[in-house]
């Protein structure tokens, strides 16, 4: 009953902050090999390494690192934060820096259609990530459009309200006065 233990042990990854030579470690296989599957890219990117620069992969090279051959081991990342590193921040051809005022629109306006597919919206915006796009729209767009929002829906209400009162004055108007001249000297007794 219970788990059985695992034969293996887990190899552990690397969290955090990447380092320039791992960004050039994924940089060099990926360009090199493509990437194939991202999980076993990790691995592959150290053996890929070894072999370029001439050395035999052992296994005290895979298992103990030491401060001699730890340019040798490659990368000590699951294959997840590969893929996000690659498409996020390596992949060539990625635009960097400020949005235009043309993909702002874009945005807005595949937002208003599509909603939070930001895949499909990131397909029209060649160069920018769907990361990259939903983090501009939750921390600058959306603000944006809720204000213009906000300052369409008052100017609608003050218009409803002008109107409103012009829809009362006509009605003021076909009514009949109570207190007229004409009915006054009607109602008088000439003799």
């Amino acid at each position: 009953m219970g788990c059985k233990p695992l034969d293996k042990t887990k190899q552990k990854h690397k969290k955090g902050l990447w380092s320039p030579d791992e960004d050039q470690k994924l940089r060099n296989y990926v360009l090199k090999h493509g990437h194939g599957c991202w999980s076993s890219v990790p691995a592959n990117a150290a053996q890929a390494l070894c072999f370029d620069r001439g050395h035999r992969l052992t296994a005290t090279t895979a298992v103990a690192p030491t401060q001699a051959n730890t340019s040798l081991l490659g990368l000590q990342r699951n294959g997840k934060s590969c893929r996000l590193r690659w498409i996020n921040y390596l992949r060539p051809g990625l635009k960097r820096g400020a949005f235009s005022l043309e993909e702002q629109e874009t945005i807005v306006t595949l937002h208003q259609i599509l909603g939070n597919k930001w895949s499909q919206i990131a397909h029209h915006l060649p160069g920018r990530t769907d990361n990259e796009i939903k983090n501009y729209w939750h921390s600058c767009l959306k603000k944006r459009v809720s204000k213009v929002a906000e300052t369409e829906a008052d100017q609608g209400e003050c218009m409803n309200e002008q109107i409103q009162g012009l829809e009362l004055s006509p009605s003021s108007f076909m009514s009949t006065p109570q207190n007229s001249g004409f009915e006054s000297l009607e109602n008088m007794d000439v003799h």
